[in-house]
């Protein structure tokens, strides 16, 4: 063991004596001052005050390597900054929370640029490539934290059909809730806020429902718009969900379900009626009109085998959402697969995931696109597209994550205009 100061000297008899003869002792010696402690770094200082500061940068780099449309490369990258602030600790209201959030995306999207499949194959892209803000949102936790009220300017997506498995792929099926619910309705997702206004109730132990309303705005997410924040309250997204945790206790498998659906208010057209629901491509009169739309999920993910503490072990996880026939680009949407997190000892941090996605466009869409074929138009029908993606995230050091992958697509852009696709992909994502 390591004293903290020197240890005593014995001096002998006789010297000691010879010492008394010289003069009294000069008595006890006040000991030297411990050098000052390492004073916190400003984050860590601003962390104590309630205000914690996040700043990252993502990249996502996609080559098709065979298949597709064409062949060729994209890069896209984020640039994140965000601070949380706890009102407890800042302000003295206990169980709030404000979150900021600003993000600047450019790049290129390898989907639409050469391969022309129905899921981006770099979920990164989008959202508009610009500077805007992509959150500002406040949380109070009420009735000792079973009750929570969230308001502001945020996402459907941040509180409805998500998994912890989450926006670890890179293809946008699974990042991290059913790409279908985008496709399908106002439902928005990162980095696309709405205004909106949620509450969240305990019903009882691990057993949560949730319900919300938000804005539907399709303008905001266009390239110069995000700064645009005027709400437009004229129809809206109305999400309900179950959610149902289970194995929490200490050392069980954690499991979550969730069950939910939605309506927007939006008028839309029919995807192949008329009003007297005829083809409107082969009557010629305007699609009819459908007032509003819906949504449904289920999903769940488990954990099956336990590794280590935490998070590490062999997780399932599954989804599968329904949409409205009159109006829904791809109606039906079925994903899975596995996550297996720290599987050495020595590599706590690192995940092994393989992911499966079958996507059947609406059935009225094809019906459709065969009437536009009949009349000697120059379309493609659309049936069904499946595609897979497994990687392994590599966690480096605490800020710095490598994720290579390996994505394939079956039936690119739901046609057979183009061979099956073969996707090479990395993500690099650095936390300052």
């Amino acid at each position: 063991m390591i004293a903290d100061s020197p240890p005593a000297i014995v001096i002998a008899v006789p010297v000691v004596a010879a010492r008394q003869l010289q003069g009294p002792s000069a008595g006890p010696q006040t000991p030297a001052p411990s050098p000052p402690a390492d004073k916190p770094g400003w984050r860590a200082r601003l962390k104590d005050k309630g205000v914690e500061l996040t700043f990252s940068y993502v990249s996502e780099s996609a080559a098709s390597i065979t298949g597709g449309r064409d062949g060729g490369a994209a890069y896209t990258q984020q640039l994140l900054a965000s601070a949380a602030i706890d009102t407890g600790k800042a302000f003295g209201l206990d169980g709030g929370k404000i979150i900021a959030t600003i993000i600047h995306r450019k790049g290129e999207d390898l989907t639409a640029t050469r391969l022309g499949n129905l899921f981006e194959v770099q979920e990164l892209f989008g959202g508009g490539q610009d500077l805007r803000p992509a959150e500002l949102s406040y949380e109070q936790k009420l009735n000792g934290g079973k009750t929570a009220l969230k308001f502001g300017l945020y996402h459907t997506g941040d509180d409805f059909a998500t998994l912890p498995s989450g926006c670890q792929f890179q293809n946008f099926a699974f990042c991290p809730r059913p790409t279908t619910l985008f496709y399908n309705s106002g439902f928005s997702g990162f980095p696309i806020p709405r205004w909106g206004v949620r509450v969240r109730q305990e019903i009882a132990p691990n057993l949560t429902v949730t319900v919300a309303g938000f804005e539907v705005n399709a303008f905001r997410a266009q390239t110069g718009a995000g700064w645009k924040l005027a709400p437009r309250f004229d129809s809206f997204v109305l999400p309900v969900e179950l959610g149902w945790k289970t194995g929490q206790a200490i050392g069980g498998l954690p499991g979550l379900v969730r069950i939910g659906a939605l309506v927007d208010t939006t008028d839309r057209a029919d995807v192949r009626d008329d009003m007297n629901g005829d083809s409107y491509i082969l009557s010629g009169l305007a699609p009819a009109m459908r007032q509003e739309r819906w949504s449904a999920w289920a999903m769940a993910e488990k954990m099956v085998v336990r590794f280590g503490p935490g998070d590490r072990g062999l997780s399932l996880f599954g989804t599968a959402t329904l949409s409205d026939r009159h109006t829904a680009r791809v109606p039906i949407f079925v994903s899975g697969g596995f996550v297996a997190r720290g599987l050495w000892d020595s590599r706590p941090k690192d995940n092994f995931r393989l992911g499966l996605v079958y996507a059947r466009v609406n059935p009225r869409i094809t019906d459709r696109q065969r009437d536009q074929v009949a009349l000697g138009q120059n379309v493609a029908v659309q049936t069904h597209e499946v595609s897979g993606e497994i990687f392994y995230g590599w966690q480096a050091t605490r800020q710095l994550l490598l994720r290579p992958n390996l994505q394939y697509i079956h039936r690119v852009g739901a046609t057979n205009l183009y061979p099956d696709a073969l996707v090479a992909g990395a993500t690099i994502k650095f936390i300052f």
